[in-house]
């Protein structure tokens, strides 16, 4: 099995197999079908599937775009130094916060 297969087969396992995927549409999809709706399986299965095909595309779009800045930063040293001590300015502000914050 290919990279790719076998990555998109664990995505996807893990997707499907994880509670919290199912919770969440069985508590968000159902407030978008009528009460008195006669098809109620076929709505949440519409909805549902209607969900994952706009998901995706912007799932694609999404890896699309962080492939090409990926690539932008391998190809620029700079790029990767800054971004790396954005970070970390990140990391090192968000702790002094944390360490200022009083505790209730």
């Amino acid at each position: 099995m290919t990279d790719s297969k076998r990555i998109f087969w664990q995505g996807f396992l893990t997707n499907v197999l994880n509670p919290k995927v199912a919770l969440f549409f069985l508590a968000f999809l159902p407030q978008f079908i009528a009460a008195d709706s006669a098809q109620k399986p076929l709505a949440f299965l519409f909805l549902g599937c209607l969900f994952i095909f706009n998901a995706t595309f912007v799932v694609l779009a999404f890896a699309w775009m962080v492939s090409k800045a990926r690539g932008r930063v391998s190809r620029s040293s700079r790029i990767a130094v800054w971004l790396n001590r954005g970070c970390g300015a990140l990391f090192v502000g968000v702790g002094i916060k944390l360490a200022l914050t009083e505790r209730a």
